[in-house]
């Protein structure tokens, strides 16, 4: 297959299974080339709802990141029979900036916080409940790729710290800025 694939047993926001596993023929793939989390688009939309966060007071700027919201859920099969539970956070899967939705009848606006989701099409190998478990899961997860008994390990990888008194020791070209981003403006 050309893909490191595991079996999903559910997929939880804020303890609501979503329908599309419960007949236990979802599928996963480790991709590190993929920035995003990829879902079937059967449930993109649903999963967009589930991970939208409506920000209080109109903020100018706010990072997503940061803002609270559910968990995200993937049960694994492991090779035992087992289950591995993935758990990523709003820090995880938000963009960071927000959307600002312009109602131009009413002349109000709401920031949104949304997730990094990628829908992703029926696939003739895959099939049509293929997820893609991208950077925002890999980046949270130290993963170990065994050959031999075709599995994967998977570990909460070690975070940096957010030590404030250290001294950088290097320079980040293309770094997000510092400062929380503006909420991108949408006029409906």
């Amino acid at each position: 297959l050309g893909f490191w694939q595991v079996k999903v047993k559910s997929v939880s926001v804020a303890g609501e299974a979503l329908p599309l596993c419960d007949d236990g023929d979802c599928v996963a793939i480790a991709d590190t080339g993929t920035s995003l989390i990829g879902a079937p688009r059967q449930a993109a939309q649903r999963l967009h709802w589930l991970l939208a966060r409506k920000v209080p007071d109109n903020p100018s700027e706010i990072d997503c990141r940061t803002f609270p919201g559910p968990d995200l859920i993937f049960e694994l099969e492991g090779s035992d029979g087992a289950s591995v539970n993935i758990t990523v956070g709003p820090e995880d899967y938000s963009r960071a900036t927000a959307m600002r939705v312009l109602q131009s009848k009413t002349n109000s606006s709401q920031v949104i916080c949304r997730a990094s989701l990628l829908p992703v099409d029926e696939d003739e190998v895959l099939g049509p409940k293929a997820w893609i478990l991208g950077e925002p899961v890999l980046r949270k997860y130290y993963t170990a790729y065994d050959w031999r008994e075709q599995q994967i390990g998977w570990a909460l990888a070690a975070q940096p710290t957010e030590d404030t008194e250290a001294v950088a020791v290097h320079s980040i070209y293309g770094a997000p800025p510092a400062e929380p981003p503006t909420p991108t403006q949408v006029v409906v």
